[in-house]
């Protein structure tokens, strides 16, 4: 199985931490290709802990500067209906 379908796997059970979908990436690079990939087709959607939804070109930003690692128990991964429907 590949991450990507690992990561949308593992949100079924609920929003997980950028903290724990990190560990299923063997490095950071292949971490942030992933995440972007799954954000930019609309699998998953990126929150703050509150729950708002991070706007497209905050997260972006983010991923492009390596800023997230920084902020990975501040920022948690949702699955969207179309995700559910990739691994169904």
């Amino acid at each position: 199985m590949s991450f990507e379908l690992e990561t949308l796997d593992q949100l079924l059970g609920g929003n997980l931490s950028l903290k724990i979908v990190r560990m299923l990436y063997p490095d950071e690079h292949a971490f942030s290709q992933a995440v972007v990939g799954l954000l930019s087709c609309g699998d998953v959607r990126l929150l703050t802990a509150d729950g708002a939804e991070v706007p497209r070109w905050q997260w972006k930003e983010l991923f492009a500067d390596g800023a997230v690692t920084v902020k990975l128990d501040q920022l948690q991964l949702q699955i969207t209906d179309q995700g559910v429907q990739r691994i169904a």
